[in-house]
């Protein structure tokens, strides 16, 4: 088999693997500190989750300015 074509597809798989990594880390992440279980996280959340980097960005992160992040909000801003 030819080395590059060889190396390209490892390449692929890895990088398909780290997407994949990095989504599910985000998702038991974010379900972790949504404590009750709404599906978004309120500012206290995220203090209590100790994600003071997303607690401090708060209000930009809460785009609809509902007073919660939504799963959707919070993958946008990662």
């Amino acid at each position: 088999m030819n080395t590059s074509l060889t190396y390209k597809r490892t390449l692929i798989a890895s990088l398909l693997g780290m997407a994949l990594i990095g989504s599910n880390a985000m998702a038991a992440t974010f379900s972790d500190a949504d404590k009750d279980g709404d599906g978004a996280l309120t500012l206290t959340e995220l203090k209590a989750a100790g994600m003071d980097e997303y607690a401090a960005n708060f209000k930009n992160l809460d785009a609809d300015k509902d007073g919660k992040v939504s799963k959707a909000e919070f993958k946008a801003n990662r």
